[in-house]
């Protein structure tokens, strides 16, 4: 078949180039987890032989002998060669069983994503009848010390990941007496075109066993519970998992290369005694390919398995989530680099909202989400700018924060007309992206702004008495265009400082919990929306420092399960008395929110710092998964709540208002590569008549001087008592709970010899 043919041309390849240089044989042993039995190792890396980065042209490893938690493989390359680099990872194959030529796919299920992939030199290593003296046995995910292990990627045209959630009050029954009983709930996949097994007391038919493919359709299906304890996805109990309503949160998922022969049967188990085994008593079956979209909610009948009736029914939400479509594969599958579970540990970043700050409904000097704001934020030294994403009625892909704009209306000669009906609110989806930019617009608040200026006062109200609130389109002697609202994000990779880092927020409109929705009358797909953000940065960020986030949590993991470049963080507002909450639970509590991000592998959370500030308890919880912890809100204007958060809390970044104003700060990012410029450059002036110990002690104390003015703060310097500052006129007496210390990085440079 075509996987094999094109194995054979790459073992040609590497035979041909072999022929006329020297080979060594090096062998790669990896130990894993006991793994399930459809599984395997792989292993693929910077040459052919094991796919030149690709894991669709990953080598396969083998069982060593008895040892089952041990994998082994050999490559053959040049004696000379300096570096060989590779990554492990594990992985199964589906087979789409079409009718055609048997052609299986490599799923990656779980692989090894450190920033930089492990690495050998098999110039320097002891070579004894053409094979290389390695005795190193190494962990799967452990690198370094670190071990950082990621879900994969969807990577095949076929293949698609199949989440069902179910939730909130998911179970009802027509009788009071099985409403009162506790229930286990597990989801197994099948194919539809081919039967499980037959059943012990039936007898066979000729259908019952037609000739069934190698590999199945469809993977195992994994559970995440996010009201648990452990919310990370796993394998599922054989009678299930507990399920009460409106109170738990169970998410499942599989992978598969048939979307249109998938079906689930969700099996409803009564929750034994300590005496008595759990028993099915319901099914209820769901088709993939009878759900109406990619993304919605469905009620299924759950029927008795003895009566064979309907005994009640399963509220259950899907998604199907698809691989990027791309031009261009190998930016979304090569895997020598991933950044999506990968942060380094520095001072707090500071990231300027919008740019220089909210414009339209607080005073402001720039126009938000502008090429102006973005820029002039990166010169006062952010670390990164944080905007907003949306598309055009064309699917171009620009920069701005709500998901409407106003526009004014002329009404006919001589008509008299309230303030409120001169303007007409549009979607921003509505409009192409020629329309937005020729077109002048206000922003909604302003309606209100000119409404209320107007019942107060018999004159004719005027727009420009609002205290430096500016109109959404600039005014007549505003010619620059980097004043301009709506620029594409093409523009602004291009165009804003490569030092500064974005975090580029997803805008997708969600239910709110009163029942109203942030853009009403229907949205892009899911997928295909996605898929035009994620083109248009891969294509274009070159080097940058991206972090997505976006406050809908199914937004996040369809650009995790898409790609494994750029990381993730779930933007969550938590109990707020501010902002109506979201109708999804996950948005709306904190606690929920970390097990999902945990959960699903993203890199962290961005908390909201009004519940921060009265319960880190959340915080806490993030820590001790190891997510990264970004904050967002009014209150850090405010300097007293930021050092707050930066010394007693020490999360990782801020996002807030006119940065760089108040005092002269410089982007951490370009204070680091100046540090490293000057290293290289004291080691090269240092004298050849020196040891090589007092050399590399001197450069070692360079770059920790270099460096001591951008570490935080010992636990040391910081008071046990302090407390958050109150954002209010009241302030709190309640002292939070001690962080644990945070000590300054160090600086180790290690000294190395040739042979070494």
């Amino acid at each position: 078949n075509q996987r094999n043919l094109l194995r054979l041309i790459s073992d040609l390849r590497v035979g041909a180039a072999m022929a006329t240089a020297e080979t060594v044989e090096v062998v790669l042993s990896v130990r894993t987890p006991l793994l399930r039995p459809w599984e395997r190792a792989f292993v693929v890396g910077s040459i052919e032989e094991l796919g030149t980065w690709m894991p669709k042209r990953a080598k396969t490893m083998m069982r060593s002998g008895t040892d089952r938690n041990l994998w082994k493989c050999t490559v053959v390359v040049p004696s000379s060669m300096p570096l060989l680099q590779y990554r492990y990872f594990i992985g199964y194959f589906l087979e789409e069983a079409t009718g055609g030529p048997a052609l299986s796919q490599l799923s990656v299920h779980r692989w090894e994503c450190s920033a930089q992939p492990r690495a050998i030199h098999p110039n320097l290593l002891a070579h004894k009848n053409g094979k290389a003296v390695r005795e190193a046995e190494d962990t799967f995910g452990s690198i370094d010390g670190r071990t950082v292990i990621n879900d994969g990627w969807l990577m095949h045209e076929k293949e698609a990941a199949f989440f069902i959630r179910i939730h909130g009050k998911a179970l009802k029954f027509f009788t009071k007496k099985d409403e009162t009983l506790q229930y286990r709930l597990k989801v197994v996949p099948f194919d539809v075109r081919f039967k499980e097994r037959v059943e012990s007391n039936s007898e066979p038919t000729p259908d019952d066993n037609p000739d069934l493919p190698e590999f199945p359709s469809f993977s195992s299906t994994e559970l995440s519970v996010l009201t648990r304890e452990d919310p990370l996805f796993g394998e599922q109990y054989e009678q299930g998992s507990i399920f009460r309503n409106s109170i738990d949160y169970l998410v499942f998922r599989t992978r598969t290369v048939n979307v249109e022969n998938l079906g689930f049967r969700i099996e409803l188990f009564s929750e034994g005694s300590e005496d008595e085994k759990s028993r099915r008593l319901g099914i209820a079956y769901a088709l993939a390919s009878t759900l109406h979209d990619t993304y919605g909610k469905c009620i299924l009948p759950i029927i008795n398995l003895q009566s064979q009736r309907p005994i009640g029914q399963i509220n259950v939400d899907f998604m199907l989530a698809l691989p990027l479509k791309t031009a261009d594969p190998s930016l979304r599958d090569a895997a020598k680099f991933s950044y999506a579970r990968h942060w380094k540990q520095r001072r707090t970043l500071e990231i300027g909202h919008r740019g220089c700050g909210n414009s339209y409904t607080k005073a402001a000097s720039f126009r938000e989400n502008t090429l102006h704001s973005l820029q002039e934020a990166g010169r006062k030294g952010a670390d990164m700018v944080e905007f907003d994403v949306h598309l055009t009625k064309d699917k171009k892909v620009v920069v701005f924060h709500d998901f409407h704009v106003v526009i004014e209306v002329a009404a006919r000669p001589g008509s008299t007309t309230e303030i409120r009906e001169k303007f007409h609110e549009i979607a921003v989806k509505d409009l192409k992206l020629s329309q937005l930019h020729r077109l002048h617009f206000e922003h909604t608040s302003a309606v209100q702004h000119l409404t209320a200026e107007a019942s107060c006062s018999s004159t004719t109200p005027n727009r420009s008495s609002s205290p430096r609130l500016l109109k959404v389109t600039p005014d007549a002697e505003e010619t620059d265009l980097a004043h301009s609202p709506f620029p594409p994000l093409e523009t602004v990779l291009g165009a804003v400082d490569p030092h500064v880092g974005f975090n580029i927020e997803v805008k997708f409109p969600m239910k709110m919990k009163d029942g109203a929705h942030e853009c009403a009358g229907g949205y892009f797909e899911r997928n295909e929306f996605c898929d035009a953000i994620l083109n248009e940065v891969l294509y274009k960020a070159g080097d940058r420092r991206i972090v997505f986030s976006s406050f809908d949590p199914d937004i996040c993991t369809l650009l995790s399960q898409k790609q494994h470049r750029f990381p993730v963080l779930f933007l969550v507002v938590g109990a707020t008395a501010r902002y109506e909450a979201f109708e999804d639970v996950r948005s709306d509590s904190s606690q929920l929110a970390v097990n999902y991000a945990a959960g699903s592998h993203l890199l962290g959370v961005n908390f909201h710092s009004e519940e921060l500030l009265k319960d880190r308890t959340p915080f806490d919880r993030a820590r001790l998964f190891n997510l990264v912890t970004f904050v967002w809100g009014d209150d850090i204007n405010s300097k007293s709540v930021q050092e707050y958060l930066k010394k007693e809390l020490g999360v990782d970044a801020l996002i807030y208002d006119r940065i760089g104003e108040e005092e002269t700060r410089r982007n951490i990012f370009l204070v680091e590569r100046e540090a490293r410029a000057a290293l290289f450059s004291r080691s090269n002036a240092a004298s050849p008549l020196g040891s090589r110990r007092n050399s590399m002690e001197d450069l070692s104390r360079g770059l920790a001087d270099r460096l001591s003015s951008l570490a935080p703060p010992t636990s040391k310097s910081i008071s046990k008592s302090a407390s958050p500052p109150s954002s209010t006129s009241s302030s709190s007496n309640e002292e939070p709970p001690s962080s644990p210390p945070r000590t300054t990085p160090r600086v180790y440079v290690r000294s190395t010899t040739m042979k070494q």
